[in-house]
């Protein structure tokens, strides 16, 4: 039997993870198990293969050796904390994947991440954040930096084929997004803008692709400033639905920020695969987005929370169309070079080499 890889999830991954799911299943030097909190009762939007429930799990010390394990990857930070104690009771090495909020220092989420990270910066044994701003949140909460390594998230570039694209002469011009309709999104944000960009260019309509606690407040704010004709919020799609929606549209926009609770992004996937798919890319100076998106070459930065100037990149490649190419081109080619899944696996196998020469 390969050396195994025991993945663990405390609760169903959503359909907008599939990001997760593929650095699950897409091993290949290592062969992959799934531990979780939760019954598999079939409504998993992904298939769990080799799935075990922790509960039923008797004796976990004798699991662990009929399976081979090496080490235990828990797929988000807050995960981490429920399985860590196996690890160290039963002296498995614990990867743990960092991601957005999980390693914030920012606002309350400093001394919440503190605090409940202190066995954890002990004990783990190698910290994957997805960004390199994530990388020295991390040093900030006192993670010991030779356990850190950044290990980026991949597109599978198949599911979204460059696609050269120019704004039409006649009919709608559809300005996409899309995201879970929380705060760090910066949906707020992007109406307002979208109302200063359809007062000059009237044929922009704005798809917000998502599902979330704030629709009603996104809603709310559509309708107050009159744009309800002009903006369509069809909620949550999958990876197969929202590349048809990149087909169709002629910009992208995710105006990310930091939420009132500290709350912030890695480096969002859609806005990967938005570059790869050809789009315009419109978004802000937060967390790993600059580390994506180089202002004035493959794509457009604003400032956090400013509409005004959120406007103005949308504005720019609307009356600004045959400059479009050059930028999606070099965007295009940026995803191929880092942001490849493909090449991001290998990169996890490697990880997970370095940490069993490490550990030995």
């Amino acid at each position: 039997m390969k050396q195994t890889i025991a993945h663990f999830i405390h609760e169903k991954m959503k359909i907008n993870q599939r990001f997760i799911y593929n650095q699950m299943v897409h091993l290949k030097k290592y062969r992959s198990i799934i531990i979780g909190s939760f019954a598999d009762d079939g409504s998993h939007p992904f298939p769990l293969v080799n799935y075990y429930h922790l509960n039923d799990i008797n004796n976990f010390g004798r699991f662990v050796k009929e399976q081979n394990i090496v080490a235990i990857h828990a797929h988000h930070g807050k995960h981490a904390i429920e399985i860590l104690p196996l690890c160290i009771t039963h002296r498995i090495p614990l990867v743990v994947s960092i991601r957005g909020r999980d390693g914030s220092a920012k606002g309350n989420s400093l001394r919440r991440n503190q605090k409940r990270y202190s066995l954890l910066k002990q004990h783990g044994a190698l910290f994957l954040p997805v960004c390199r701003y994530l990388a020295d949140e991390l040093v900030t909460l006192g993670f010991p930096s030779e356990k850190i390594h950044v290990l980026y998230g991949g597109i599978e570039l198949d599911l979204f084929p460059y696609q050269e694209r120019t704004i039409p002469e006649h009919g709608d011009i559809v300005i996409l997004s899309i995201g879970r309709l929380v705060e760090k999104k910066g949906f707020l944000t992007l109406v307002r803008a979208f109302q200063r960009v359809h007062a000059k260019h009237p044929r922009c309509r704005l798809r917000i692709i998502g599902s979330g606690k704030d629709e009603e407040n996104i809603r709310r704010l559509v309708n107050e400033l009159g744009l309800t004709p002009f903006v369509e919020l069809p909620g949550a799609m999958d990876a197969a639905a929202i590349a048809q929606e990149m087909n169709r549209a002629h910009l992208f926009c995710l105006a990310s920020e930091t939420a009132s609770d500290g709350d912030i992004e890695g480096i969002p996937n859609v806005l990967k695969e938005a570059m790869a798919s050809g789009l315009p890319v419109i978004s802000t100076n937060h967390a790993g987005i600059p580390e994506l998106i180089e202002h004035g070459r493959t794509g457009y930065l604003a400032p956090e929370k400013d509409d005004k100037e959120l406007a103005n990149g949308i504005r720019f490649f609307l009356e600004h169309p045959g400059q479009i190419p050059s930028f999606t081109k070099r965007a295009r080619k940026v995803i191929e070079q880092q942001f490849d899944v493909a090449k991001q696996i290998k990169e996890q196998e490697r990880l997970y080499d370095w940490l069993r020469k490490k550990t030995r």
